[in-house]
């Protein structure tokens, strides 16, 4: 069975800036919440997981995502990223080591290094200058924090 990608890539670009968007594995998941069917839940890995057999597609779950990370295949079933049983696929597959999978504490500690040293995961390569890097991965990485700070789930 071929599997779809459940990472998404959000462009900015009036600070040309594209971010990758995937599941942030909220405490309080609204995605959880508003399923009225109570097909999400958490599994042992602490990811939540969408049980098919009990998902009606109502999409509810997509339009209750703050990050959009939910996304719909053509048979109208939700996609979103379940940590593939504790061994993230994407991790594995990433040629260049961009994806990384961390305890959410070090993943916290890593945001705030990045974010003091003006640095961004990945986001960057070509042939820019070093102070156009530095300037775009600012950006990059305060478009991030935003990100992060809406969901609530990681104190930085």
């Amino acid at each position: 069975m071929t599997s779809l990608s459940r990472i998404t890539i959000l462009t900015k670009p009036e600070v040309q800036t594209s971010v990758q968007v995937y599941c942030l594995q909220c405490r309080d998941a609204a995605c959880e919440r508003v399923c009225p069917v109570d097909a999400i839940s958490r599994d042992r890995n602490g990811a939540y997981v969408i049980n098919y057999d009990r998902c009606i597609g109502c999409r509810e779950c997509a339009y209750a995502c703050p990050f959009g990370a939910i996304s719909f295949e053509v048979e109208a079933r939700p996609i979103k990223c379940d940590l593939c049983d504790g061994e993230p696929e994407c991790v594995a597959v990433c040629p260049h080591d961009a994806i990384v999978y961390m305890e959410e504490k070090k993943a916290a500690r890593e945001l705030k290094k990045a974010k003091a040293a003006g640095v961004a995961y990945g986001l960057y390569g070509g042939k820019e200058t070093p102070e156009y890097s530095r300037k775009k991965a600012e950006e990059a990485v305060e478009y991030l924090m935003e990100l992060v700070e809406k969901s609530g789930e990681l104190d930085v």
